[in-house]
Formats: C-alpha cells, sequence, structure tokens
C-alpha cells in the first residue's frame, strides 16, 4: 500500500481506523496506483508508457513552426512576428476592411465560417509586410443591423528573435 492509505495515527474509537491499517481510501487514491505503475513500465521501456506517438512526432520530434497569430476580441495582441499572417478570430459574421498606408488604401474582407459554431475568421496578409509595418484594421458587424465596431484597431509587424 502507499502511505496515504495507511492510518498512522492512534486507533480511532469504532475499530474501523487502526494504527498500521488500510484507511479505506483505496479507491480515490487508485490514480496514484496507475501513475506508480505507469512509471515503472515507462523507466523499464526507456519510453513514456501512454505517449501518444502522433503528438509527440508533431511537437518533440518534427515540429512545424505555426504560420498564426491569433487576435479576438479578447485577446488583441499589438505586436506579431515577421512573416506570420495575423488570424482575426471572430463572434459573429463580420467584414473587416483594413490597410498598411494609414488609410490611403483600402480592402474589404469578408470573415469567413470557421466551422465551430459561432466563429468567425479573417486571415490578414501580415506575412508579406516587413518589420516595422502597422496594419491597421476596423471591423463591420453584419448580423440583423450591420453596424461598425465604432473604433479601429492595429497591429506592429516586428523583427523574428
Amino acid at each position: 500500500m502507499i502511505a496515504e492509505q495507511l492510518w498512522d495515527d492512534e486507533p480511532v474509537p469504532g475499530g474501523k481506523l487502526k494504527c498500521g491499517a488500510p484507511t479505506g481510501s483505496a479507491m480515490p487514491l487508485c490514480w496514484s496506483h496507475a501513475e506508480y505503475l505507469s512509471l515503472v513500465r515507462s523507466r523499464h521501456d526507456g519510453v513514456c508508457f501512454d505517449r501518444i506517438d502522433p503528438a509527440y512526432e508533431r511537437y518533440v520530434r518534427a515540429p512545424r513552426p505555426h504560420m498564426h497569430e491569433i487576435w479576438t476580441p479578447r485577446h488583441q495582441t499589438r505586436r506579431i512576428p515577421a512573416r506570420k499572417t495575423l488570424r482575426l478570430v471572430l463572434p459573429a459574421p463580420a467584414t473587416c476592411r483594413w490597410t498598411v498606408d494609414q488609410w490611403v488604401a483600402q480592402t474589404d474582407t469578408v470573415a469567413n465560417e470557421s466551422g465551430l459554431p459561432g466563429l468567425w475568421h479573417v486571415d490578414l496578409p501580415t506575412a508579406e509586410l516587413d518589420a516595422g509595418a502597422v496594419l491597421e484594421w476596423a471591423l463591420r458587424w453584419e448580423e440583423a443591423s450591420p453596424r461598425w465596431e465604432g473604433r479601429n484597431f492595429q497591429i506592429r509587424i516586428e523583427e523574428v528573435r
């Protein structure tokens, strides 16, 4: 037995808890037995016993750099590394009006459905911008009565470190 499952104090009246005897808590602590066995097996094999090989390959052995940086209305990042695409993840259908030259020229991009309920996204071409560039955008929500957000957002492209 694992030490936490043995009573190590004076016996409790009623005879259920006696020094050196089980506490009766084996079921809540079964996970610790299983974890111990998993660790023993892992050490014996020289590799994590319950490792998920496709995840290990993807994230440890041959990681691929992610090509997107995420911006949401609740996580408004202000800087991204150069050569990354900025993905706006939005809670409703919208049109994104964006510029890279302080509104001299502008482009409208309609958000795509993400395939998940209640999520749309817009990919902005920030991977093509040099470090120091600033991309600015405004959002027009398209549900029921279309309306502009009422403020602009911007992101600065930074040199990869």
